[in-house]
């Protein structure tokens, strides 16, 4: 019985932490620049695999949002994936996986995924690997 209630409490305490953005976290993404937008709530994430962030907004209001807050980071917009990226402009995957970055997409997994409302299928994937 005692292992059983170890176990059950360990996983409520990952399951807790993985569901509030750690002020460390906070921190690296404001240092890089990276405003968070108010209307999302973080889902998980770390700096190895990157912020997941979701909302019930449209991407394209949430893309618009980022525009105006980071107006000299570059666009890519190809195959379906939509990144602003601290970089030059017009450079392939490869910059752009180097770079920091904001990608925001249509996510209809989110809800199952995270168990989060169904009507919450935007995400938001922030990158800081510099």
């Amino acid at each position: 019985m005692n292992k059983l209630f170890a176990v059950f409490f360990i996983i409520l305490s990952v399951n807790s932490y993985a569901q509030s953005l750690q002020p460390l976290d906070s921190k690296l993404i404001e240092v890089a620049g990276i405003p968070l937008y108010s209307k999302a709530t973080f889902v998980y994430g770390n700096k190895d695999i990157g912020f997941r962030f979701a909302t019930s907004l449209l991407p394209e209001e949430v893309r618009e949002w980022y525009r105006e807050k980071m107006p000299k980071w570059a666009l890519y917009n190809k195959y379906g994936d939509w990144m602003l990226y601290d970089g030059a402009p017009d450079k392939g995957m490869a910059e752009v996986m180097s770079s920091n970055s904001i990608r925001i997409v249509h996510n209809e997994n989110l809800p199952e995924w995270h168990s989060l409302d169904k009507s919450i299928t935007t995400e938001i994937v922030i990158m800081i690997v510099k």
